[in-house]
C-alpha cells in the first residue's frame, strides 16, 4: 500500500477521480445541453406571447445554453476533492484537485460554448462573449470549480474516519440536498423570492440563482424588452464569497481532525 506522505505523483495522477473527471464533466455537459435549452418553456413560461416574452425566452435559453454543465461540474469538482482526500495527504489532495478542477471548468466552456453556439440560430446579432451578463455569470459560476474541489478536500479530511455505510448514507443525503438546493436557485424569477440568508450559506442555491436572475431579469410587460434587476450579480458574488469561506473553514477542521487522530 502507498503512504499517503509519501505517494509519486504518478500515483495521483492515476487516481480514479483524477482519470475519469475530465470525461465525466464533458459528459455532463452533452447531457445538460438538450435539459437547459427547454428549460424556459418546461419551468418558466410554455406560451411566451409579444415581443418582451419572445425575447426572454431567447434570451434565457441562451444563458442556460452556454453555462450547461456548470451546476453539475460543481458537485463533480467537490466530488473528486473528497475522493482524492480520503486516499491522499491533504495537502497533496489540495494540489491535485485545486488544478484538476480548473481543467474541468476549462473543459466545460470548450464543450458548451460550441454545442451552444451551434444551437442558437440568427435571433442574436452579437456574439455570446460580447454580452457582459453572460460573460460575468459564466465567470464566477467557473471560478466556483477550484473552490468546490477544495471545499471537498477538506470535507474528504473531515469524515475519512467515519464508517464506509455511514459515509455513503451521507454522500446520498448530501448529493439530494445539492440538488433540492441547485432546484431551488434555478426556480428563481428575476428577483430572488426565498430568504436572503439561503444565498450566503447555501452555495448550490446560489449557483442556481446567479443563472436564473441572468436569465430570467427582463421586463416582460414593458413596451420593449429591457433588463431589470441586478441580473444575478448578487448571487454570484454570495457563491463565490459562500464557496470560499466552506473551502477554508472544512480544510482548516480536516487538518486539525487529522493531527488528532492515531495513525
Amino acid at each position: 500500500m502507498v503512504d499517503r506522505g509519501t505517494a509519486p505523483a504518478s500515483s495521483v495522477l492515476r487516481h480514479p477521480a483524477v482519470v475519469w473527471a475530465l470525461p465525466a464533466t464533458a459528459l455532463l455537459v452533452v447531457v445538460s445541453m438538450p435539459v437547459n435549452d427547454g428549460f424556459y418553456e418546461y419551468w418558466v413560461n410554455f406560451d411566451p406571447q409579444g415581443d418582451a416574452q419572445q425575447h426572454e425566452w431567447h434570451y434565457a435559453t441562451r444563458i442556460f445554453r452556454y453555462t450547461s454543465g456548470v451546476l453539475c461540474g460543481q458537485l463533480l469538482a467537490f466530488v473528486a476533492g473528497t475522493v482524492l482526500a480520503g486516499r491522499r495527504r491533504q495537502v497533496v489532495a489540495l494540489a491535485t484537485a485545486v488544478p484538476l478542477a480548473v481543467v474541468m471548468a476549462a473543459v466545460t466552456v470548450a464543450v458548451a460554448y460550441p454545442l451552444a453556439r451551434s444551437g442558437e440560430g440568427g435571433y442574436f446579432t452579437t456574439g455570446a462573449l460580447d454580452d457582459p451578463v453572460l460573460v460575468r455569470v459564466l465567470a464566477v459560476e467557473l471560478a466556483a470549480f477550484p473552490l468546490y474541489a477544495a471545499a471537498g478536500v477538506g470535507f474528504g479530511a473531515v469524515v475519512d474516519r467515519v464508517p464506509r455505510r455511514a459515509r455513503w448514507a451521507l454522500a446520498v443525503v448530501l448529493g439530494l440536498g445539492w440538488c433540492l438546493a441547485t432546484l431551488t436557485g434555478l426556480l428563481q424569477d428575476d428577483r430572488f423570492g426565498a430568504p436572503v440568508w439561503l444565498l450566503w450559506t447555501v452555495p448550490p442555491v446560489a449557483a442556481g440563482t446567479a443563472v436564473a436572475l441572468a436569465g430570467l431579469s427582463v421586463d416582460v410587460w414593458a413596451d420593449q424588452a429591457r433588463l431589470v434587476g441586478d441580473q444575478g450579480r448578487s448571487a454570484g458574488i454570495a457563491l463565490v464569497a459562500s464557496a470560499m469561506v466552506y473551502a477554508v473553514v472544512l480544510n482548516v477542521a480536516g487538518g486539525l481532525l487529522r493531527r488528532r487522530r492515531p495513525g
